[in-house]
């Protein structure tokens, strides 16, 4: 997989080392070349100079890569109107972008950008869902009141079989994986006995899911 990264922000800087760790040929631009050559270093491809030129953009081939990563967020005009470049000039097949606020989201989605990435929001969400649960060590909202959470295993449920407890039925919340020493066990067997320090990854209700810390 070939991503480029347009903005050598935080974000941009960060998603583009993240991507490099797992293995992911990054493209990264911008017209700060001190940016620009603090990434070269750890051996990606990398691009000085001004995204805001159709010339420029261009010139980057950003058609071979699988998706591009419009990673600018202070500026609302700039970021739309490199997004809108992408899709309807250069008409790349998937252009991610970050969005700032409402307003910034509104114009992305007119922009034609397939995937829209608001970090502070779920950043947000995430520790609001956290906050006062201990148990709860990682959330991810997907949908209204709905959402997938890697708790604790309530203590309730130590010493038992998995499929003696019926923990859709007891506990309102579906098991999708299981965390234990690292390792994980997505569906785990029914015969699996509970031990304390596992931790489940579980999909319901957030109400549900906060729930889990009272059992």
């Amino acid at each position: 997989m070939d991503i480029a990264i347009l903005g050598l922000g935080r974000f941009g800087s960060q998603l583009a080392h993240e991507l490099n760790n797992i293995g992911v040929d990054v493209l990264v631009v911008d017209n700060d070349p001190q940016r620009v050559n603090a990434l070269v270093e750890t051996s990606m491809l990398a691009a000085e100079g001004d995204i805001t030129e159709m010339e420029f953009l261009e010139s980057l081939s950003l058609q071979n890569y699988d998706s591009v990563v419009v990673a600018i967020g202070s500026n609302i005009a700039t970021s739309t109107l490199i997004a809108l470049t992408l899709k309807r000039r250069l008409q790349l097949s998937h252009v991610i972008a970050k969005s700032s606020s409402p307003d910034h989201t509104r114009a992305l989605e007119l922009a034609g950008v397939d995937t829209i990435v608001n970090p502070e929001s779920e950043s947000a969400q995430r520790l609001a869902h956290t906050l006062g649960a201990r148990e709860i060590s990682d959330y991810m909202s997907i949908g209204p009141d709905y959402g997938i959470a890697r708790v604790t295993a309530p203590f309730s449920a130590v010493g038992s079989k998995i499929g003696d407890i019926d923990i859709a039925k007891r506990y309102d919340v579906f098991l999708i994986g299981r965390l234990r020493n690292e390792q994980i066990t997505f569906n785990p067997p029914f015969e699996e006995v509970v031990e304390v320090g596992d931790l489940w990854i579980v999909s319901g209700k957030d109400q549900f899911l906060r729930d889990l810390q009272q059992n």
